[in-house]
C-alpha cells in the first residue's frame, strides 16, 4: 500500500515531496520531484542513496516526471535487503504502488543490473532503461572475480575506513563531524570535483541507527555485500548474458573515463548483436551524475523522446519576464 509522507524539502533549485513505499519488513522511500510527461525511475548503485539525483532531477526541468529510490538499506529506507533480489524486487514495488506508467528506470553503475532485472521480472510494465556505464557487459568469469572482491573483508573494510559507512555516533555534534571528515576525504576524488551538493547528499544517509541507540551512517558494509552476492546460475547473474535477454529499449550510456572503459568493445559488440541495445559516448568519468549533469539529463529526455521547454528569460529587475 502506498503511503505519503506530507513532509517536503527543498534541494537543488526543486520541491522534493518524499513518498514512503510499503516494502518486506519495512518501506523504502522515493523521492518525487514532480514534472509532466513520461515517468523516470532514477535507481542509485549500491553505497549511494536517492540524493544522489537531486541535480539530474534539477536538470530535467519538469519535461519529464523524476523520481529517485532509496534502496533498501539505503538513506532515509528502513527496509533491511535480505538478497540481491530486494534490489530489482523494491523497484517493481514502487512502480506498482505509485502507479507508474511503464517508467524508464535509469540505473547509476551497479544500480543499472537492479534495472534489468526488474523489466526481466515484469515484463510489459518498464518501458526501457538507460544504464550509465555498462556495469553488466562483463564475462561470467569477470563477474565472478568481482562479486568475490565485494565478499572479501579487503572491500568490507574499505567501505568503512574510505567511506564510513556504517559508522556510528550519539550526539548531533558527532554527525556534523562525520560529514566533515568525509567532504574533507571525498572532496578530493576526481570523480566528484566540482560537485555542489555532496555535503546534503552525505548528511542525507546519516539517519537514526535502528536499535535506537544514537545514529549511524547508512549503507552498512553488510547491505552492500547482500545487495551485490549472487552466484552463477542464479536467476539474473550480473553479467552480459543478461543484456541478451532484455526485450525493451536499453541505452548504454558509455563512459570515457573509470572502469566502464574495459567493456567498451563489448558494448559495441552487444548493441550490433542485440537490436534493443544502443550505445552512446558520454565525456565522463564514473560519476557522471555528478560531474555531467546536465549532459545525463538530456540524454533522459531525448530517450524519452522530449523536447525540453525553452528557459524563462530574465527580466530587466532580475524576474521571470512578464508583467
Amino acid at each position: 500500500m502506498r503511503q505519503v509522507r506530507p513532509a517536503f524539502v527543498e534541494g537543488a533549485n526543486v520541491m522534493i515531496r518524499e513518498h514512503e513505499v510499503s516494502y518486506r519488513n519495512g518501506a523504502v522511500v522515493v523521492r518525487d520531484y514532480g514534472g509532466t510527461g513520461p515517468s523516470v525511475l532514477l535507481v542509485h548503485g549500491p553505497g549511494f542513496c536517492a540524493a544522489a539525483w537531486d541535480t539530474v532531477a534539477a536538470s530535467l526541468g519538469g519535461d519529464v516526471h523524476a523520481y529517485a529510490i532509496d534502496l533498501p538499506g539505503h538513506g532515509k529506507s528502513t527496509s533491511t535487503p535480505r538478497t540481491a533480489a530486494d534490489s530489482w524486487g523494491s523497484i517493481l514495488a514502487v512502480v506498482r504502488q505509485l502507479g507508474l506508467s511503464a517508467p524508464l528506470l535509469v540505473g547509476l553503475g551497479l544500480g543499472s543490473h537492479a534495472c534489468l532485472a526488474a523489466s526481466l521480472e515484469a515484463p510489459g510494465e518498464i518501458a526501457g532503461i538507460v544504464t550509465l556505464g555498462g556495469a553488466c557487459v562483463r564475462t561470467q568469469e569477470s563477474a565472478e572475480d568481482d562479486i568475490a572482491f565485494y565478499a572479501s573483508s579487503q572491500f568490507a573494510e574499505m567501505l568503512r575506513t574510505r567511506f564510513f559507512f556504517g559508522f556510528r555516533g550519539h550526539p548531533t555534534k558527532e554527525a556534523e563531524t562525520l560529514v566533515d571528515r568525509m567532504i574533507a576525504r571525498l572532496g578530493t576524488d576526481w570523480r566528484v570535483v566540482g560537485f555542489k551538493g555532496l555535503r546534503e547528499e552525505v548528511r542525507y544517509s546519516i539517519r537514526p541507527a535502528p536499535d535506537g541507540d544514537g545514529w549511524v551512517n547508512m549503507p552498512l558494509p553488510s547491505t552492500i555485500t547482500t545487495m551485490v552476492s549472487m552466484k552463477v546460475g542464479d536467476r539474473h547473474f550480473p553479467d552480459q548474458s543478461l543484456y541478451r535477454r532484455i526485450d525493451v529499449p536499453v541505452l548504454i550510456v558509455q563512459l570515457a573515463d573509470g572502469l566502464d572503459q574495459e567493456h567498451a568493445r563489448r558494448e559495441r559488440d552487444l548493441a550490433v548483436e542485440h537490436p534493443p541495445v544502443s550505445v552512446r559516448a558520454l565525456d565522463a568519468g564514473e560519476y557522471p551524475h555528478y560531474t555531467r549533469h546536465n549532459e545525463v539529463a538530456a540524454i533522459i529526455l531525448d530517450t524519452c523522446g522530449v523536447t525540453p521547454r525553452p528557459a524563462v528569460e530574465a527580466d530587466r529587475n532580475g524576474g521571470p519576464g512578464g508583467a
